[in-house]
């Protein structure tokens, strides 16, 4: 099963929604309305098979510990970027990104590196 498009947890700037293009479906946490929790959005991002891109710690761990089929997660580890920074970076790595997720579950995304795990 493929990813149909991206779920961006709110500590990411709802602004990065325009660098994926119109053809991606590209959904923000506020969107959803309200304050959504951890397991709202996970649940969200499940049910609708979206690739969940987070730079929160929590969705990797529960990852890690679930037994059950989760989302894809994209964590990012790059700081607190400025948003110009952070479409840059985003915009120079998401093809290396987009090629690994069929095979991988969970991408751990360094400045300098990517790490997969199925």
């Amino acid at each position: 099963m493929n990813p149909g498009g991206y779920l961006l947890d709110e500590n990411l700037s709802p602004r990065l929604k325009a660098g994926f293009g119109p053809d991606v479906l590209v959904v923000h946490a506020r969107d959803l309305g309200g304050d959504q929790s951890d397991l709202a959005l996970w649940t969200y991002a499940t049910e609708h098979a979206l690739v969940l891109v987070t730079k929160d710690a929590d969705f990797t761990d529960r990852m890690l510990a679930l037994d059950v089929p989760p989302p894809w997660v994209v964590r990012l580890h790059c700081g607190n970027l400025r948003a110009r920074e952070m479409r840059a970076f985003l915009e120079a790595t998401w093809p290396r990104i987009e090629a690994l997720l069929p095979t991988h579950r969970l991408l751990q995304v360094y400045l300098d590196r990517i790490e997969a795990l199925a």
